[in-house]
């Protein structure tokens, strides 16, 4: 890969990075339908320990929605070479049970695959924690 091509797919990462924090925070009906510009339909994402296809990850947030609002919020660090990525982030978490808010602090690894236009990049599979690891 060179240098200019490197760039750019580093770029694009980003762009989807933001992009994502964004759609997510609009609930999670923007989320399901960002799902499908932001992973493969063969992705796999890790989430506290357990890994999972896209099916079985689209299900666990829908879940996770039910019994919390998730609003995520800035970025502490974006760690972006070739087709990989480390993310920590901070989300506010609204548990509508308990009827309290409380921040989680989380990272992910995320492993990106180019594709032409329009499609662009998106997940492969991704690995993520949080310091609240939240309940379906």
């Amino acid at each position: 890969m060179n240098k200019n091509t490197e760039n750019l797919l580093e770029a694009q990462i980003k762009d989807r990075l933001e992009t994502g924090f964004k759609n997510w925070n609009g609930g999670y009906d923007n989320w399901l339908e960002w799902c499908k510009t932001l992973y493969e339909p063969d992705a796999h994402y890790n989430v506290y320990g357990q890994r999972l296809d896209m099916a079985g990850y689209q299900k666990l947030m829908g879940d996770f929605f039910k019994n919390y609002d998730i609003r995520m919020g800035e970025f502490h660090n974006m760690i972006i070479k070739d087709d990989w990525c480390a993310i920590r982030y901070r989300t506010y978490i609204w548990d509508k049970k308990q009827e309290k808010e409380f921040e989680q602090e989380s990272f992910e690894f995320v492993h990106f695959k180019a594709n032409p236009s329009p499609i662009g990049v998106r997940v492969i599979e991704g690995w993520a924690t949080s310091t609240n690891p939240l309940e379906a």
